[in-house]
């Protein structure tokens, strides 16, 4: 990094450095910093040595014990050779030496890595963090985005009231209504415990190595399509993953707009025929929230523009 693309943050560690140079040197310190690093350094690596100098103390013994070697012309045996040999290795190549591994790039950096400045503390922020009360720092879409774009966002009440898209339901032979997908598969009472809705538990050796909710939901495309798509895609469509596109993001919107979101995210999902369910609840609460283009009063943006869920907890089950 040249110095003209330094950040402001690498140009105030780098004041904080000369400033602690200057201080060490003002109290007679700075010519002795080098002598302690180097005995800090050194105490580092003595345990490990001492630690491989006392096993091969042990072998080159046990081998001389058992060597019958003949003396040379300097009368020194072949086992004292080898043990000049090994010492000499001890030296070169000592424990204190390193494989090298090809450097792993982060998937993820701070603003600091970017070159971004942390920005500046707030006084609302140094209260919450000597209180450990944080619900004020949280912005409702308005706060964060200003009135503008408020104006232009689709609002929601965290609800989705539409069903299958009608082509898939069309395709798929999916009935015109929950109440009347359920019952025409086959009814009985709905429970967590019992998502089939059989009056049989689910074990997971039943499932043939998959978790037990992939393979209920598998179970539930007519019954419970909300259940199904919320981790399938229709028989014989790819399932997408990695950013979305603009394609994919106007629709998202769009349905939105039309029905509403916030939950039954499997039936939201059948509009995205290359997403399931859980995709589509993720990009709403990691990128359409934080990015303003739909206000949900369930929702508050924290500091660092961060979506945090602040509606109920009970959802509808199906």
């Amino acid at each position: 990094m040249t110095r003209t693309e330094e950040s402001e943050y690498e140009r105030q560690r780098l004041e904080n450095i000369r400033e602690n140079q200057e201080l060490l040197r003002s109290l007679n310190l700075a010519s002795e910093t080098p002598a302690v690093a180097k005995v800090v350094n050194k105490g580092r690596a003595q345990p490990r040595a001492k630690r491989s100098t006392s096993s091969n103390s042990v072998r080159r013994s046990s081998t001389a014990k058992k060597s019958t070697g003949s003396k040379g012309e300097d009368g020194s045996s072949d086992s004292d050779a080898a043990k000049g040999e090994k010492d000499d290795a001890d030296e070169d190549y000592g424990p204190a030496t390193k494989r090298r591994r090809g450097t792993v790039q982060p998937t993820r950096q701070s603003r600091r890595l970017r070159g971004e400045s942390a920005g500046e503390i707030t006084v609302a922020e140094a209260e919450a963090v000597e209180t450990g009360d944080f619900s004020g720092l949280l912005q409702t879409g308005e706060e964060r985005f200003g009135s503008a774009v408020a104006q232009e966002a689709v609002r929601v009440s965290g609800h989705y009231s539409g069903w299958v898209e009608p082509g898939v339901m069309e395709r798929l032979g999916i009935r015109g209504n929950a109440a009347e997908a359920w019952e025409s598969e086959g009814g009985g009472k709905f429970s967590f415990a019992d998502p089939l809705g059989t009056g049989k538990k689910i074990h997971k050796r039943m499932t043939g190595g998959q978790s037990v909710a992939r393979f209920v939901a598998a179970k539930l495309l007519r019954k419970n399509p909300n259940s199904y798509f919320y981790r399938h895609t229709e028989s014989g469509v790819e399932q997408w993953t990695g950013e979305w596109t603009e394609d994919e993001r106007l629709e998202f919107v769009r349905v939105a707009r039309e029905f509403g979101c916030g939950d039954k995210w499997g039936l939201f999902s059948t509009y995205l025929p290359h997403r399931v369910g859980y995709q589509c609840s993720n990009y709403y609460r990691q990128y359409v929230i934080p990015s303003g283009w739909i206000i949900d009063d369930n929702y508050r943006i924290d500091s660092a523009g961060n979506a945090v869920y602040v509606g109920s907890h009970r959802r509808s089950a199906r």
